[in-house]
């Protein structure tokens, strides 16, 4: 986390530069679809559980959760200053995206028949990187920008079960998380890229049923590590192509 906080440092005073060149400040929102990588997207199964009730085919809890992620929609946003570096123009910035994924149709129709809630996976990245912007292509209105970026990122699970019967919630956690993209922009105020985003590597604790009390959550879950049963990892991506508006 020291170094995340260092490289989120940089990523300020790289802007202070850019605002002491007489930078253009731009604000962007951005429209993200996404495919999930890693053990994010990987087939869950239906592996052996201790809880009986999850035995009738509901398939995910603390063995398989953070699996199975289907393609999924998020949204974005920007600030960043510009400033020329005479051949194009280099852009430090900050970005925050909020990124959802749901669990495929044939695991989430299981939760249905059961009449219980099925997980569903947010991952939220907060970053700071620079862009390049290539501005000196022979077509008329569109540049050409290639980007790097490093922070952390939020993996937040919903919890499954029912209200009537065991429920599972789950701890959210920050994995250090970076991207890198290329694309285009077209105008001054619409891009598009095609962005890989390595989102870490999660470690997964869960409490059964709805702890709120932080003790007896953290008690549950060294009962859960002493059975066996308890931390899971799991290696989180996502390649996106991201459509963005810039003001």
């Amino acid at each position: 986390m020291k170094k995340i906080v260092k490289v989120l440092c940089l990523g300020a005073m790289l802007i202070g530069i850019g605002t002491a060149a007489n930078a253009q400040f731009r604000q962007s929102v951005y429209l993200n679809g996404n495919i999930p990588t890693g053990d994010f997207a990987s087939d869950a199964s239906n592996g052996p559980t201790l809880i009986a009730a999850y035995n009738t085919g509901v398939p995910l809890t603390y063995e398989q959760i953070g699996k199975d992620a289907t393609l999924g929609f998020g949204l974005g946003y920007r600030v960043s200053y510009r400033f020329d570096v005479g051949v194009g123009l280099v852009a430090p910035y900050a970005n925050i995206d909020f990124l959802w994924n749901t669990i495929s149709g044939k695991w989430s129709d299981k939760y249905s028949d059961a009449y219980m809630s099925s997980p569903t996976y947010f991952n939220i990245p907060f970053m700071g990187g620079v862009s390049y912007i290539y501005d000196e292509l022979p077509w008329n209105d569109i540049s050409a920008f290639a980007e790097f970026a490093i922070g952390t990122d939020l993996f937040w699970i919903t919890s499954e079960g029912s209200s009537d019967n065991i429920k599972l919630s789950y701890k959210s956690t920050f994995a250090f998380a970076w991207q890198i993209g290329a694309g285009a922009y077209f105008g001054e105020h619409v891009s598009v890229g095609l962005h890989y985003y390595g989102l870490g590597t999660h470690n997964i604790d869960y409490t059964q049923g709805t702890l709120d009390d932080n003790a007896a959550a953290q008690a549950q879950v060294a009962v859960n590590d002493a059975a066996g049963m308890g931390r899971q990892r799991r290696s989180v991506g996502s390649l996106m192509l991201r459509i963005g508006f810039h003001f």
